[in-house]
């Protein structure tokens, strides 16, 4: 199916392609035909490849379909001090990051081979190539190695640098894009945005938030939320996202609004666990924040960490051992 229009971000009249308004690769199910091709595959490239790998934890743990299918196991990496190995988990077992292969040599003649491989399809392609490279006629002797659980593992995370704010930035104007007439999508007030979204900018127009954000979050649910304000007497458009009922922004989507019809705050929240839209109290407004607090929030490093705890803490719930977590703040 082809469908022609302006694009949403490049202002350009091309053949548009579907956008899930929360990535997929998050659960996301609402989409519309807002972006033409080439920019969605930049955005997948770059802003959207960013928040699959950072947040792959919490898609695969959670055990999220997506529309391509069931859960789909996207791997995530993890870090095994007792044995000082990376590994990679899909959910539910865990292998080693990449093969080990250890060579001794005298001379030219091998003596000693050992291969510590993911599979028995990639042991067997490995040992094929050391006999061809260095002429080994004899057999080789193996083992399957078994990491057995569960285990303390530690795993880094980043939930905020520059592409993911263009990330959720383009979340909250995916959202603007289907629910407000065109005529003010496309005009100047939003041209801002736009351009940070396809190319950054040197000052971030997004910022990961916690002092502001608190009606983000239910604290029962790991939820995924959009709601945009309008705040017509400062015209300005703020928006908020939250991730995984975790991880929470704040994005200036505009500071020059200019609009002549009164809109009401848009709010989107859904159940990336069941794949539904979740009913919210209607006409309810954000508190309103101008600038300085959406991009520069006065929250203390013990504020973060104290809602971040609180954040996983819901995930006990879903995941199995996530109690465990220990989470450790480094700049």
């Amino acid at each position: 199916m082809k469908k022609t229009g302006k694009c949403f971000c490049c202002c350009e009249h091309k053949i548009l392609t579907k956008e899930h308004i929360i990535p997929q690769s998050l659960g996301g199910k609402l989409s519309a035909w807002i972006y033409c091709k080439e920019c969605n595959d930049k955005f997948g490239d770059e802003i959207d490849a960013e928040l699959t790998n950072k947040f792959r934890y919490f898609s695969t743990s959670l055990k999220i379909d997506r529309d391509r299918g069931k859960n789909q196991h996207q791997p995530f990496n993890v870090y095994f001090p007792k044995k000082n190995i990376e590994l990679t988990s899909n959910g539910s077992e865990l292998k080693r990051k990449k093969p080990v292969v250890e060579i001794i040599k005298e001379g030219d003649k091998v003596v000693f081979a050992s291969v510590i491989a993911r599979s028995a399809k990639e042991l067997d392609r490995i040992i094929l190539g050391l006999k061809e490279k260095h002429s080994l006629t004899h057999e080789f002797d193996t083992k399957n190695e078994t990491i057995p659980g569960p285990i303390e593992v530690e795993r880094e995370f980043v939930f905020d640098n520059s592409l993911i704010r263009r990330a959720v930035s383009k979340i909250a104007y995916n959202l603007i894009c289907i629910k407000i007439p065109e005529k003010y999508v496309f005009s100047p007030s939003f041209d801002e945005i736009r351009s940070y979204i396809r190319f950054g900018a040197e000052k971030d127009m997004a910022s990961a938030n916690f002092r502001n954000t608190s009606f983000m979050v239910d604290n029962i649910r790991p939820l995924h939320k959009i709601h945009i304000s309008f705040n017509r007497p400062k015209k300005l458009v703020i928006g908020f996202i939250c991730l995984f009922g975790i991880f929470r922004y704040t994005i200036l989507l505009s500071k020059d609004i200019n609009i002549v019809i009164d809109l009401a705050d848009l709010d989107y929240t859904f159940d990336p666990t069941t794949g539904k839209e979740i009913c919210t109290k209607p006409n309810f407004i954000a508190p309103e924040i101008g600038i300085d607090d959406t991009l520069r929030p006065k929250h203390s490093k013990e504020l973060v960490l104290r809602e971040l705890k609180k954040g996983h803490k819901i995930l006990e719930n879903y995941i199995e051992g996530h109690q465990n977590i220990e989470i450790e703040h480094t700049e």
